[in-house]
């Protein structure tokens, strides 16, 4: 087999000597590169393993509660063994959120940290307050060029420094923490290492920075809420001195006022049963006013019918014509129709005035045409306003039935239309009172009361159905009549009752009532 045979420069065979000394040559320096490269692996190997292990070392110290500048410089000491000629540094941002505070950079000149202490912020504050202010990424390649680094470079060019990688550290996507920093004294740009070495470094230090946040806040608030229960305990234990002290008296006021309203409640129904008297009474005045006319109508028909009946009987004994007869029999019939249609009206009228009577007494339940029994109601008004020019008109739609109490809604009435004589109208010589009611749908009515009186104060508006609140207790008022009115409304029928007035203009008076009233519990 022959050898290879190797041309030299100028065309000739190369002897077998040296063809093998170039064969060696090219494969040392094959081997030299290949070693090179597997160095290069070895070492990104064992970074990788310092990272991992330095990370893990570092989460430990955060959550044993190491000092924050303690954790930050192991941080900065670790990213620093992982990138040849690297000098790193986390600066803080203050709660202001405006200047920057120092953190840790191990390896930087002290002079220089402590001159960065307390700058603001700003859009041309070199490299970190700059990413602070700006909230994102700043690469200087070159400081000493850069306009960002204008104001501080005779700061830092005795220190030799030429490139500066500056990145944000965020709480959130919101709110900065700090920023981290990267030196070289050499002009660079971040590779794709140096970019892993700067997300790992930033993500440590927001959670390094936050969880000392969080103890502070914490630390704070333990402090205050000390300080609270602090003074909460001081005056709790002057509340049951004073508590202690004042406990006698306190139960001897508290016997006086379960007596007092023992009192105040028995002279609350007595007041309640003298205004049901006083409404019968002006019942009974209603029925000898009604009745009067009837009732002398049939004594001035009888009266009639006894004189005609004495003269027949004369004319009888001297001798009676036919007639006299046919005169007699028409002044019986007249006055016999006088005496019967009168007679009628009067049973008419005690009935009516019985019924209502016996509703004003009583809380008996029944069916009623509304119509028909507030036009009773009123004729009982009557005679208290027969001498004065006081008018009560009454607009009630056809055909509204109730089934609940009537006595309670004469009660109601009553109570309205006096309340209007005795408080609209004082002072005044003649009145309107309208009494209006429609169906409002959903079973339900509208009463409304209205009178063209003084009308009511806004301040008084807003008491008048307290009870024994009244304007007239010097001339003898309860304060008990609307808040009686406002408690059959609401509890005994069921409804709601509202005011609307207005000084000189008048009152008025809305209830709202269902048709069948709610039942009574036993």
């Amino acid at each position: 087999m022959e050898l290879f045979k190797l041309i030299g420069p100028r065309g000739r065979h190369t002897p077998p000597h040296q063809q093998t000394a170039v064969v060696v040559n090219e494969l040392r320096m094959e081997l030299t590169k290949l070693y090179g490269v597997l160095e290069r692996e070895r070492a990104a190997q064992r970074r990788s393993h310092e990272l991992n292990a330095g990370q893990g070392k570092l989460l430990e110290m955060i959550g044993r509660g190491v000092p924050l500048k303690d954790s930050l410089t192991e941080l900065m000491l670790l990213i620093e063994s992982q990138s040849d000629g690297v000098t790193c540094s986390t600066l803080l941002l203050d709660e202001t959120g405006l200047l920057i505070r120092p953190g840790a950079a191990p390896n930087l000149p002290e002079e220089y940290t402590r001159a960065l202490d307390g700058l603001p912020i700003g859009p041309t504050v070199g490299s970190c307050g700059t990413a602070m202010f700006l909230k994102k990424q700043v690469i200087v390649t070159n400081m000493m060029e850069d306009p960002l680094w204008a104001p501080y470079r005779q700061l830092i060019e005795p220190y030799g420094y030429i490139a500066c990688w500056s990145t944000p550290i965020y709480l959130n996507s919101n709110e900065v923490l700090g920023a981290f920093a990267m030196y070289y004294r050499q002009q660079r740009s971040p590779d794709e290492h140096d970019m892993e070495l700067i997300e790992f470094a930033t993500h440590l230090a927001g959670i390094a920075i936050e969880r000392t946040r969080r103890e502070i806040e914490l630390s704070r608030h333990r402090e205050n809420l000390e300080d609270l229960i602090r003074i909460r305990t001081l005056e709790l234990t002057e509340a049951i001195d004073q508590s202690k002290a004042a406990n006698q008296s306190l139960n001897a006021l508290n016997h006086s006022l379960t007596s007092a309203l023992n009192d105040l409640y028995a002279t609350q129904q007595e007041l309640v049963q003298k205004e049901k008297l006083a409404s019968l009474g002006a019942l009974v005045a209603g029925i000898a006013h009604e009745m009067n006319t009837p009732v002398g109508n049939c004594m001035m028909a009888a009266t009639n019918l006894s004189d005609r009946t004495r003269t027949l009987s004369d004319l009888f004994a001297r001798g009676m014509k036919r007639s006299d007869l046919a005169i007699y029999l028409k002044d019986a019939t007249y006055s016999s129709d006088i005496i019967v249609r009168n007679l009628q009206r009067a049973a008419e009228l005690v009935t009516s005035f019985k019924q209502v009577a016996m509703d004003q007494a009583t809380t008996q339940r029944r069916r009623f045409s509304v119509e028909e029994y507030v036009s009773n109601v009123i004729t009982t008004l009557q005679p208290s306003i027969q001498n004065r020019s006081f008018v009560i008109n009454q607009n009630i739609q056809k055909g509204i039935m109730m089934d609940g109490y009537p006595g309670a809604l004469s009660r109601i009435v009553n109570q309205l239309i006096n309340n209007a004589i005795l408080h609209g109208f004082e002072g005044r010589e003649s009145g309107i009172v309208s009494i209006l009611a429609h169906d409002i749908g959903d079973e339900l009515l509208e009463l409304v009361i209205t009178d063209n009186g003084n009308g009511i104060s806004a301040e008084h508006q807003q008491r008048i159905f307290e009870p024994f609140f009244t304007t007239r207790r010097n001339l003898g008022g309860t304060g008990l009549g609307l808040h009686t009115v406002h408690n059959i409304v609401t509890g005994l029928m069921g409804g709601t009752i509202r005011v609307q007035s207005e000084l000189e203009i008048g009152t008025t008076f809305y209830l709202t009532l269902p048709c069948i009233a709610p039942e009574q519990s036993t």
